[in-house]
């Protein structure tokens, strides 16, 4: 695939098998990300990858997470730049179709085999390991909070959503409460502007990342 800017970006084939054939550029991840809508565009509004991954970093740093935590969590979805932003549903049926025919969970891998080189372009493969749990429930506790702001989710017409526990009220995953993802300023903002916040947030966490050990750490 062609990136935005001009490199060849190899999905499968023998030039996907080396770092060469797979280029990863800050600016083609801010850019496709902004332009890439989640839950399908199933939402109140445009609502981005990027601005998804900047919620995640907001998350981390509320929580009190070190700059290259934050980073991860920032860059955690970096590899749906060319892999393009599936669903989970989706993914999980893509899944069922590949099994059901004899074959293997086919998105899970062809999505993890992109997401390790995006990881390991900016050295964070033992972050995405140590801090796995809390990238993790970050993640989801951005979803709760896109459900409870951006779509038409009612629990008394739709079913729960087992990712977020919601039939077990000791591990419920709750929306935070510190931001609405409906507000007026941020239904404002264009992609450009989502873009621009995502690479000021990247740079801004790679200059951190680049100061003397012992101000920061890895947790």
């Amino acid at each position: 695939m062609l990136t935005p800017t001009g490199a060849e970006y190899h999905l499968s084939g023998a030039e996907a098998m080396t770092d060469a054939g797979r280029p990863v550029h800050i600016e083609d991840v801010a850019h496709q990300l902004a332009l890439i809508n989640r839950f399908h565009g199933a939402t109140s509004r445009p609502y981005s990858v990027a601005e998804h991954s900047l919620l995640c970093c907001d998350i981390a740093a509320r929580l009190g997470r070190s700059v290259h935590v934050q980073m991860a969590a920032l860059w955690h979805d970096a590899h749906e730049c060319v892999t393009q932003d599936v669903s989970s549903p989706a993914k999980r049926a893509v899944n069922a179709v590949a099994c059901a025919g004899g074959g293997i969970s086919a998105w899970t891998l062809f999505e993890a085999t992109h997401a390790k080189r995006f990881r390991r372009a900016l050295g964070l493969e033992t972050v995405f390991v140590t801090a796995r749990a809390a990238l993790h429930h970050i993640d989801l506790t951005a979803l709760a909070t896109e459900r409870r702001d951006l779509t038409a989710y009612d629990p008394t017409l739709n079913q729960p959503w087992a990712v977020l526990h919601d039939d077990d009220p000791a591990e419920r995953i709750e929306p935070i409460t510190w931001v609405r993802l409906d507000s007026p300023e941020r239904a404002a903002m264009t992609w450009q502007d989502w873009r621009q916040a995502f690479l000021d947030r990247f740079h801004t966490l790679q200059h951190a990342m680049q100061q003397p050990q012992g101000q920061g750490g890895m947790a």
